[in-house]
């Protein structure tokens, strides 16, 4: 500014009589006082129409962003007050027209343009461009639901793709080893922010593919911590959207906080709101896991016993209904004796009767007197030796069914199974032994032989299948 500008001759605190040519410097904040001043005089009701290419809105309510178009940028606020009568909610994107005043901010000595009310005019060139990405890759499938994987329930390595120095990468190793210490992570570092950060994200999303396909790797985590649009831009990048969209395994996407939402949300398996979040997804907590073990083992303890107690109740009620064996030999005892006795009555019977019909003939025989006597004693004797080879037989057939009667008894008692070298062992309580598995290493058994009884004591068993 020359010494003989219009402005030099009206600083505050100077005379309007001091002359333009003498030495009289400005101070910073005189300088800065009459441009914001004229500013405010010349730019006191302006209305501005541009794209907001940065947007954030402070604890206090005020509003700061920045307002560009192809060719400039200026800064702008608005204040609380007028921010809550805003019909819309502004977004990086916008594009508005503001209604307000220019002035300088003394501090920074930056111009600034103050905005008492805004309205949108439609989406900006930025917004425009990745909606119309997003509707690109959408129509090719990369953002279908049916692509997505399940992530593995306990993953043994875990790539992550972020900064080396942010807080991302803090965050989700903090977490990781707070839920399930001792899991591999592997970090494949990368520039999130700035021109460079797609290209580098890729890299850093191939060389840990390359890992993935060996089976190195089980899950991936891509992401960095919250901030502006201009910030996250990188991971709307579509070679940053396709490398995500392409990688071999389970991969989640952590970009930016609850609010932020990048194409990569949409192409990867899984979004978490934070890096927290996403360490949060990929491991279970390992205390927990343990409690649903113990839980697990438990039920299963508690199962096996109640079933091992339905046997019991089941092999007990068969075993009541068991016949004593040396009752069954008793009966079977009984049984032969009966038949014994009624074969000797009928024996002795019939020789009783053959005995009468033998006194009769020869009764009669002497009555025929002695001319018939001798062909009476032949027929006698024909007759007594009928008589005995009849009684032979009859025994002989007799003995033979009561052998045949005894064989079958005998075939059928358990004192046979005993005699052959078996026997009958129980518990204490009078069960029946059936299998090893019903016993245990110092039970005291009862063993009834064929001839006698003993009491054993189990030393060991074995299950032979």
């Amino acid at each position: 500014m020359s010494r003989d500008s219009p402005l030099r001759s009206a600083p505050a605190g100077r005379g309007a009589d001091q002359r333009p040519d003498e030495e009289a410097p400005f101070s910073v904040s005189e300088l800065l006082g009459l441009v914001s001043e004229t500013l405010e005089q010349q730019f006191s009701r302006v209305l501005v129409v541009g794209e907001i290419t940065s947007f954030k809105r402070a604890a206090s309510g005020h509003c700061y962003f920045t307002l560009s178009d192809n060719d400039a940028a200026v800064d702008a606020l608005i204040f609380r007050q007028s921010a809550s009568r805003l019909a819309f909610h502004p977004e990086v994107g916008d594009e508005v027209v503001c209604r307000g005043n220019m002035a300088v901010y003394a501090k920074q000595g930056r111009m600034q343009l103050y905005v008492q009310a805004m309205k949108p005019v439609g989406e900006g060139a930025a917004q425009r461009a990745l909606e119309a990405l997003k509707r690109k890759l959408e129509a090719e499938g990369l953002f279908s639901d049916d692509r997505k994987r399940r992530l593995p329930f306990l993953p043994k390595t875990i790539g992550v793709v972020t900064s080396r120095s942010g807080a991302a990468l803090h965050d989700i190793l903090t977490t990781l080893r707070r839920r399930y210490r001792g899991v591999r992570v592997i970090l494949s570092p990368a520039t999130v922010q700035g021109a460079e950060a797609p290209s580098a994200i890729v890299e850093a999303l191939g060389a840990l593919a390359e890992l993935a396909q060996k089976g190195e790797c089980d899950v991936a985590i891509v992401g960095r911590g919250g901030g502006a649009a201009e910030d996250l831009a990188a991971f709307n990048d579509e070679r940053v959207v396709r490398a995500v969209a392409a990688f071999p395994c389970p991969i989640v996407s952590a970009v930016g906080h609850e609010v932020d939402f990048t194409l990569c949300d949409f192409a990867a398996d899984h979004r978490a709101a934070t890096p927290t979040a996403a360490a949060e997804a990929v491991v279970p907590v390992r205390s927990e896991l343990v409690e649903q073990l113990g839980a697990l083992d438990l039920r299963l303890t508690t199962a096996t016993a109640r079933y091992l107690d339905t046997l019991r109740h089941r092999v007990g009620d068969v075993a009541g209904r068991l016949r004593d064996p040396a009752r069954l030999v008793a009966g079977g005892r009984q049984r032969v004796d009966e038949l014994a006795i009624r074969m000797e009555r009928v024996l002795t019977s019939r020789s009783v009767r053959e005995r009468e019909r033998l006194a009769s003939a020869r009764a009669g025989l002497d009555r025929a007197g002695r001319t018939r006597r001798e062909a009476l004693d032949e027929r006698l004797t024909e007759l007594r030796s009928a008589l005995e080879r009849g009684l032979r037989d009859s025994q002989s057939r007799s003995r033979s069914r009561f052998a045949t009667a005894a064989a079958k008894l005998d075939a059928l008692s358990p004192l046979s199974v005993l005699g052959r070298g078996y026997s009958v062992v129980t518990r204490d309580d009078a069960r029946i032994v059936r299998s090893c598995d019903e016993i245990s290493a110092g039970d005291e058994l009862s063993l009834r032989f064929h001839e006698g009884r003993a009491v054993a004591r189990v030393i060991s068993s074995d299950h032979e299948e």
